[in-house]
């Protein structure tokens, strides 16, 4: 088993599927889109707010450290420099708790610090508190607060001059630190606290936890939220430029998503279109493929052709599509010989079923004793045309026969030259131009058609062909041309035509090479003997 095949494991291309899955879907719902937009934005400041309540956290504490300290410092200066000095003098001044009501008397450290916090008190941001759950019997108790309670029992567990608590609180709008430290005896203290008669207790040593000192200091972080101008100026600019921006880009992202869901049902019509065609190809193949078969079906067989009376005959046909344009046929009626040769314009199967119905309504011509050559012509023109306007076909052809009874050929009809071997070398070729007109395009040419006769004797060979073979190009667009055909029409005159049609053909694909044909290539051989 591979890796992409371990149960458990998501597929990369399905990974990337769900995620298109779901921005697809996030699209189709343009408020929930808008939501989420908005909401990623909105987490920037809220983090910038969380920093701020961290920043703020840190400055209250540092703040509330530092005032500890100072007060501690105070109360310190205040019962070593004053209390101390005065405990050791022999003068009328008296530290005492109730300094008030009694002349010459000045407050105890104890007593300043609570009296500090009397004085501070809850001024704006900050609370000072010395409290004791041991206070001096004529105070009364001190309401100590669960942190005060807690801190005060750590304190006498570590009996640490340094240690303290902290604790914090508030809103999300607003936030207090409160730190608290130990109070601890010192030696004129406990010589005071042991004798003192309003004392809780009388048993104090150095280093005892008398107390704690609180201070709580409030901040609200909204008032120093307009500190922040110029970062919330640029927020709310790069806000709105990423709102606009989002905008845009789900609004690029809708059109694409349009465009490939357009796109999605045209491959989709392409596709069926696909298999239809595929379907049609298929049936049309079929078509070709059985005009094919009936176009080479009425092809004179080799039979046929060997079959006619003084006279040899052999014929090539070469579609340049799977059905040809050419019409080539020998037709004997008792003495007489009619050999029809033609070249439907264009190729394939309208020009292919153009050629059966010439070779068919020759056929029948033949068969009904029309012996007129310009007749002949004539009714046949007429026919195509009537099937030429039926069908709807802008298809036309030259068409050239040539009579033989005798001694004598008839050649009637406009097509190619008509080539004449000589039995005594001599070479002829006959220009068909003015002898008809092409076949198809007016339904009456009798005007136009044309009779040339030649004598035909023993030993004299024809040559019929047409322009596929000398329009047959070759590597070099050259074409094979009318020389190149009498240069080996006479090469080879002296074979029997079914070898000098070979050796012509050999000649004429020796020319073509490897280039495509593009046209119907018709060549016919006829010796008489």
């Amino acid at each position: 088993m591979t890796e992409t095949d371990r149960p458990g494991e998501m597929q990369p291309n399905q990974s990337l599927k769900k995620i298109d899955h779901f921005w697809l879907t996030l699209m189709d719902r343009p408020l929930t889109f808008a939501v989420v937009v908005l909401m990623a934005l909105a987490l920037l400041p809220v983090a910038v707010w969380l920093d701020l309540r961290t920043i703020s956290d840190q400055s209250l504490r540092a703040q509330a450290v530092d005032l500890d300290r100072a007060i501690t410092e105070i109360r310190t200066y205040y019962a070593r420099n004053v209390v101390g000095r005065v405990l050791d003098s022999d003068g009328s001044i008296e530290p005492t708790h109730d300094y008030h009501d009694k002349a010459g008397g000045i407050p105890i450290p104890a007593t300043l610090s609570i009296e500090l916090g009397d004085v501070i008190g809850d001024q704006g941001n900050l609370d000072y508190r010395f409290v004791s759950d041991l206070p001096f019997l004529e105070r009364g108790s001190h309401d100590l607060t669960p942190f005060e309670v807690q801190a005060l029992a750590d304190f006498r567990e570590s009996r640490d001059a340094n240690d303290i608590e902290i604790e914090y609180a508030g809103t999300f709008f607003d936030r207090h630190v409160q730190i608290a430290s130990p109070v601890l005896m010192g030696e004129s203290c406990v010589s005071c606290h042991n004798t003192h008669p309003e004392s809780p207790k009388t048993d104090w040593e150095t280093g005892d936890v008398r107390g704690i000192q609180a201070i709580t200091i409030d901040q609200s972080i909204a008032a120093n939220l307009w500190s922040f101008k110029f970062l919330l100026t640029y927020f709310a600019g790069a806000g709105a430029f990423g709102i606009a921006f989002a905008g845009l880009q789900w609004r690029q992202a809708v059109r694409f998503h349009k465009m490939n869901q357009d796109l999605e049902c045209a491959n989709g019509e392409i596709s069926s279109l696909n298999t239809q065609l595929k379907s049609e190809n298929l049936r049309l193949g079929a078509e070709i493929e059985i005009a094919r078969e009936i176009q080479m079906m009425v092809l004179p067989t080799p039979n046929e052709l060997g079959g006619i009376d003084e006279l040899e005959v052999a014929a090539f046909m070469q579609p340049a599509d799977e059905v040809g344009g050419d019409y080539y046929d020998v037709l004997q009626l008792c003495d007489k010989v009619k050999i029809g040769i033609g070249d439907v314009t264009g190729h394939g199967l309208e020009s292919g079923v153009l050629m059966l119905m010439v070779q068919s309504i020759a056929v029948a011509l033949q068969e009904q004793g029309t012996t007129d050559p310009k007749q002949f012509l004539n009714t046949l023109n007429s026919a195509i045309c009537r099937n030429i306007k039926r069908t709807r076909t802008d298809k036309h052809l030259t068409l050239s026969f040539v009579d033989i009874e005798g001694d004598t050929i008839t050649l009637s009809g406009q097509h190619e030259e008509l080539i004449i071997l000589r039995a005594d070398g001599e070479l002829e070729v006959i220009d068909t131009l003015d002898l008809g007109f092409p076949i198809g395009l007016e339904e009456n040419i009798s005007d136009f058609v044309h009779t040339l006769q030649r004598p035909f004797k023993s030993g004299d060979t024809l040559v019929l062909y047409t322009d596929g073979v000398t329009e047959a190009e070759d590597s070099a667009k050259s074409l094979y041309g009318l020389d190149r055909l009498l240069d080996s029409a006479q090469r080879h005159k002296h074979c029997d035509v079914s070898i000098m049609l070979e050796h012509m053909i050999a000649d004429l694909k020796e020319h073509i090479g490897d280039e495509t044909i593009h046209d119907d290539i018709t060549l016919l051989v006829a010796r008489r003997q």
